[in-house]
């Protein structure tokens, strides 16, 4: 199998921790690889409209909000009227280059709060995430980056993610960093080729049993996508995977082979073959058979169906993708059960954002990533709601490896003036490695659900009213009891400038909990400029 060191390569994730601009620093060496002529982007309208092109374009915000809040039926007596302020900054840069293509988001929030005693105080959160793409070598070499800094809870279970009332002693400042290269290309006409590269590292902050690096290297051979009625494929891996909790890394090679068959160009069956060798499951290294079958089918450029089933070591895998984009909205269902130890988002788990889910859907329908940027900013300002927003949670914190099924179905529409979302996801962790060389930890086996629909009528060209509720439930483990949050808002909001947008809302929620209860009124105005 083929191995590789990228250990005296990749940054150390606690530099930074201790100097969070570093991630900005590697933005700034990928982007002195390629030049490009910079053009700035005009501020999107009130309705969502796509812009020109863009080579590179760069923009920067501020939000500020007022919030008060009236809390009622804790169980630990501290109720009463609180005030919060906050100071949120943004800045935003994509580009598009002929070599390099990426973007670079960076969002912080100065938070400080009076009236309720164990939560007075002042606090800053940071959030900082860049994701590149660098063709080194034109046709043949390339190279993946992405890293971020972030917010999120120690446990997955403790409260419901991205609830901004979250505790500080359960929040950690997360950090994630990976870098691919690989060379990829053609032989003739004949087979195509992909040798590949990957370290990726996490960090939990200041949570001492959260961590991983990972390092990987894989190959794949196979005939043309467009070739004949029957195609061929040969791939191997070998991964090795190691947590701060763990006496010793854990290592997996796999080797697989796949046939195809493709009557007709929308329309692609594969059956696979293999073996793999981990000691993931106990201390000593194992043999397990793989097979799969899977099936591809596009029968419109707005309908995919995708489906992959494997027999693996931890058991039945899955992958299950049903799009389907109409004239006016976007409708996706999925399901998976996959390994928790990639570099993948969705597949580890992390919390997906409104901004993040609006920006994967319209990529399809506004390629260009600058106009699709401005156009989901203007959906997302014309419905009143927080780029932020967690729509999708996930979990943190598991320091081994984990089997991750979750369940998603999403659904989108706009209109001229009417504009509705609604979604709703399972998400459930369990270990694989238990028995083996990583000890038992807190989030060995959690779960979390929920849903949430909104609904935005603009009242004016500037002038909008929405209305939205989502629900989160998280369930019980052997450490830690569930909680069920259910939050329900209304919201106004205007264009006061080119660049000036405010709004007022009122939320009213309520949480449950073994542990805490409370019941919350809140009313909150804002004001955002873009510069």
């Amino acid at each position: 199998m083929i191995g590789v060191r990228l250990r005296d390569h990749l940054p150390d994730p606690r530099a930074l921790r201790k100097a969070p601009l570093g991630l900005v620093a590697l933005a700034g060496w990928l982007m002195l690889a390629s030049s490009q002529t910079a053009a700035q982007p005009g501020p999107p309208d009130a309705a969502p409209v796509a812009g020109p092109p863009r080579a590179y374009g760069l923009i920067a915000g501020v939000t500020f909000d007022s919030e008060v809040l009236d809390v009622r039926g804790r169980s630990q007596g501290l109720n009463g009227v609180e005030f919060v302020a906050r100071a949120n900054p943004t800045l935003t840069l994509v580009h598009r280059g002929s070599r390099l293509q990426g973007s670079l988001i960076y969002s912080g929030s100065l938070v400080s709060r009076r009236g309720v005693d164990d939560r007075s105080g002042v606090d800053y959160l940071n959030n900082l995430s860049a994701s590149y793409a660098l063709e080194a070598i034109e046709g043949l070499a390339f190279v993946d980056a992405r890293a971020a800094v972030t917010q999120q809870l120690f446990s997955a279970v403790s409260g419901p993610a991205g609830l901004q009332q979250a505790d500080a002693k359960d929040r950690t400042e997360a950090i994630t960093l990976s870098v691919s290269p690989y060379v990829r290309g053609t032989l003739g006409g004949a087979a195509e080729f992909e040798f590949r590269a990957l370290g990726a590292a996490t960090e939990g902050g200041n949570d001492a049993f959260s961590g991983s690096r990972t390092k990987q290297a894989s190959f794949y051979l196979r005939s043309p996508r467009r070739a004949a009625l029957i195609g061929w494929g040969l791939a191997g891996s070998r991964q090795e995977v190691g947590f701060v909790t763990a006496s010793e890394p854990t290592i997996t090679d796999r080797l697989t082979a796949e046939l195809t068959y493709q009557p007709d160009v929308d329309l692609r069956l594969t059956l696979s073959g293999g073996q793999e060798r981990t000691d993931v499951v106990g201390a000593l290294r194992q043999d397990y058979a793989n097979y799969g079958v899977g099936l591809r089918w596009a029968p419109s450029t707005r309908t995919t169906v995708s489906l992959l089933v494997e027999e693996r070591y931890f058991g039945k895998a899955h992958q299950a993708i049903v799009e389907h984009r109409f004239m006016r909205s976007t409708f996706q269902l999925s399901s998976s059960r996959q390994l928790n130890v990639t570099d993948d988002a969705v597949s580890r788990g992390v919390a997906v954002t409104l901004y993040e889910l609006y920006f994967s859907q319209f990529a399809a329908s506004i390629p260009d990533p600058i106009q699709r940027d401005q156009f989901v900013r203007a959906l997302i300002q014309s419905l009143g709601r927080n780029r932020d927003e967690v729509v999708s949670a996930g979990t943190f914190g598991i320091n081994g490896v984990a089997a991750l099924r979750r369940h998603d179905a999403i659904w989108t529409w706009a209109g001229r003036r009417l504009t509705m979302s609604g979604s709703a996801y399972t998400v459930d962790s369990e270990r694989v490695d238990i028995g083996g060389v990583t000890p038992a930890g807190r989030n060995d086996k959690t779960g979390q659900s929920g849903y949430a629909a909104s609904v935005g009528w603009r009242l004016t060209p500037l002038t909008s009213v929405n209305a939205n509720g989502t629900r989160t439930m998280t369930k019980d483990i052997t450490t830690l009891q569930g909680s069920d949050l259910k939050s329900v808002s209304l919201g106004l909001t205007t264009q006061l400038g080119p660049r000036v947008s405010g709004a007022l809302s009122t939320r009213y929620s309520v949480f449950n909990s073994p542990l805490d209860a409370y019941r919350q009124t809140a009313l909150t105005g804002s004001l955002s400029l873009r510069f």
